[in-house]
């Protein structure tokens, strides 16, 4: 069975990493715009490459996109470029047996779907629910949390066999709490319901988000290490006007705390938090730090930028 996934805190054995488009499709940008996108484009990949390398230290299979042509990836309504699958937890979530995607954001894992499609042991469900995803429902087994304004529309066959907790918390729940095992969980203020979600379980708060400067003139909502780009008036306009999607207010989200579990005593985290490392050491979990320069400009942490496909 390819596809087996119940929670986020079983030995990972497969997973997708997101990743961005060449470079060379913004080539027929203006060079200011085209340059800046090109900068992102390479940080990110050397980072990415590195988040691999660590996830497959750990034996775990890991699965990237494809991007074939650029003609691919046009909206047909805007006729602009649609976000690169950097963050497919936005639009993959697996439960039990069965990957639910939305159809809309398949195309750069067509190959990886058909082979899936293949195993009679597993199956892959499209579905239009924007709600259902990786970001917006917490998996615990057979317990389902469900952060949306629409409860009235979870009524999906696939979710038949589950208890469903319906919240509206403000959706991509996965940056307000993360379960790293049974009991434990990292805890932050945008989500108020523990006592009563998670009733004796140990909470390790974070006070605040981390994140870099801010302050430029033009891109008020992202950032990443590099001056040329942030104070690039021409690709900041670029953003606002044809990419306003692709970047989300990386000033609110705790990039720590979206993390990917490898199995009960390792995680993989963004960046460094030496008292939060710490304080998991005492609970048996070492933290296994992983460079993602960009995540001021994607505005996603390690969660984000996986799909767990199979745990043990």
């Amino acid at each position: 069975m390819i596809i087996h996934s119940s929670n986020s805190w079983s030995p990972l054995k497969e997973v997708w990493l997101g990743d961005v488009y060449p470079s060379d499709w913004y080539d027929h940008l203006s060079i200011p715009v085209r340059d800046a996108f090109r900068t992102i484009t390479e940080i990110t990949k050397e980072d990415l490459d590195i988040i691999q390398t660590t996830i497959e230290s750990f034996g775990v299979h890991v699965r990237r996109p494809t991007y074939d042509n650029i003609d691919s990836f046009i909206d047909t309504y805007t006729g602009q470029l649609i976000k690169p699958q950097i963050t497919p937890r936005d639009q993959f979530v697996t439960l039990g047996n069965k990957l639910i995607a939305h159809r809309w954001h398949t195309k750069a894992w067509e190959s990886i779907l058909k082979e899936y499609k293949l195993d009679n042991e597993c199956s892959v469900i499209l579905t239009d629910n924007m709600a259902i995803n990786g970001a917006n429902v917490v998996r615990m087994n057979k317990d389902l949390i469900i952060d949306t304004p629409h409860g009235e529309q979870m009524n999906n066959d696939f979710l038949a066999d589950y208890n469903v907790t319906i919240v509206n918390n403000g959706g991509h729940i996965d940056g307000c709490f993360a379960i790293l095992k049974p009991g434990l969980l990292i805890a932050s203020n945008y989500f108020p319901h523990y006592d009563e979600t998670f009733p004796g379980w140990t909470k390790i708060n974070l006070s605040n988000p981390e994140f870099g400067p801010q302050g430029f003139a033009y891109n008020e909502k992202w950032w990443i290490p590099d001056a040329n780009v942030n104070n690039n008036k021409s690709f900041g306009e670029h953003i606002e006007q044809h990419a306003v999607d692709w970047v989300g207010d990386y000033t609110e989200t705790y990039f720590v705390l979206n993390c990917l579990v490898i199995d009960e005593q390792n995680v993989i985290m963004l960046g460094s938090n030496k008292n939060l490392e710490s304080q998991l050491a005492k609970h048996d979990i070492q933290v296994h730090w992983v460079p993602f320069r960009t995540k001021g400009f994607w505005d996603g942490g390690m969660h984000c930028l996986t799909v767990d496909i199979h745990r043990r």
